[in-house]
């Protein structure tokens, strides 16, 4: 998440972007949280981010030292979906999938996307057909999934 907002690698020129992210936060600077200076300039010219403090926040907890105190995916993408309704922001679109983590194996009016695709056409430019990554497609997420 930290990666969203910076654009940069976790580790970029031996900076460690955990450590500078927590070295510039200002949580009374209410606009940028005190990260404008570190954010993806797209992000910072895009205008108002209403919820940027609490997505921080999120990240920060998704970074934690102890992994007990991380929160799951299922959390993490909850969270998201509160911080969204929260900011105004819409989810739905014609040309996407419900974001959902209970609606997460129904694609309404999607394109289904095959991450292996991409590695298949890298194989077959590199000459190597052993298809190790391939996308079998016969794993399916259970609609309801149960925080632990």
């Amino acid at each position: 998440m930290l990666e969203l907002i910076t654009a940069k690698q976790p580790i970029e020129k031996g900076k460690y972007i955990v450590r500078e992210i927590k070295l510039a936060m200002n949580k009374s600077d209410e606009e940028f949280y005190g990260l404008r200076d570190k954010m993806d300039r797209s992000l910072r010219d895009a205008g108002a981010l209403p919820e940027l403090g609490r997505y921080m926040e999120l990240a920060l907890k998704c970074v934690d030292e102890t992994a007990a105190e991380r929160p799951t995916m299922s959390e993490v993408v909850k969270e998201i979906e509160i911080i969204i309704q929260y900011s105004g922001a819409s989810t739905s679109s014609s040309a996407s999938a419900s974001s959902s983590a209970t609606d997460f194996g129904a694609v309404k009016g999607g394109d289904k996307v095959f991450y292996g695709d991409h590695l298949r056409k890298k194989e077959a430019r590199d000459g190597d057909g052993g298809g190790a990554f391939d996308y079998s497609g016969g794993y399916s997420v259970p609609t309801n999934i149960e925080p632990k």
